[in-house]
């Protein structure tokens, strides 16, 4: 997988799967066309009750307002970096921040897939996930996602594990439901 490329080593990590039941080039083409207006509401409503402390002290967190773009599109243009793709096999993208924090956090400039890499400020965590479409022993097309964090620093990590001890079910129902999307998307493609 790419994402080993990018995050080899981490200390959170979830991995959610779905069965598609279309042609892989398809569910790929799924994965990166899905829009918002494809999701379920509860996405952005998980998505909203995250940022309400940010919101609360007047700072306004990245938000998806197209509901036509995709949702990928709109997630890169709202702090996420697209780190790298392979067609019709896996997406990964990242970022580097402090969510454990009210408000955010410092937002690093990160421009590149290489300054990801070698970034190494331990008052971060380093936060990397895919996409990935692959065809199992028997024959079946399956669509996952894998999400990994890394926090180096004990102090930080102690910070981070207690914010992903609240959000990481939020977190994850968010990610199985991208995949429900992405299925539904793929599988709709096929009429």
């Amino acid at each position: 997988m790419l994402l080993d490329k990018f995050l080899p080593k981490y200390e959170f990590n979830e991995i959610h799967t779905v069965t598609v039941d279309a042609p892989l080039e398809r569910v790929f083409t799924a994965m990166r066309e899905l829009t918002p207006a494809e999701l379920s509401p509860l996405v952005f409503w998980m998505l909203d009750l995250r940022n309400l402390p940010a919101k609360l002290m007047g700072k306004t967190p990245p938000s998806v307002t197209q509901q036509s773009k995709p949702f990928l599109d709109q997630m890169y243009e709202g702090g996420f970096l697209p780190l790298a793709e392979v067609s019709n096999s896996e997406i990964v993208f990242g970022m580097i921040g402090q969510p454990w924090k009210l408000t955010g956090g410092e937002e690093p400039e990160v421009p590149s897939p290489q300054a990801f890499l070698d970034f190494d400020d331990q008052a971060f965590a380093k936060i990397a996930a895919n996409l990935v479409v692959a065809v199992d022993g028997e024959g079946r097309i399956h669509c996952n996602t894998e999400t990994r964090i890394h926090v180096p620093d004990p102090n930080t990590r102690r910070k981070f594990a207690f914010y992903w001890r609240i959000i990481s079910m939020g977190s994850g129902w968010i990610r199985v439901l991208w995949l429900k999307a992405i299925k539904g998307k793929a599988e709709r493609m096929l009429s």
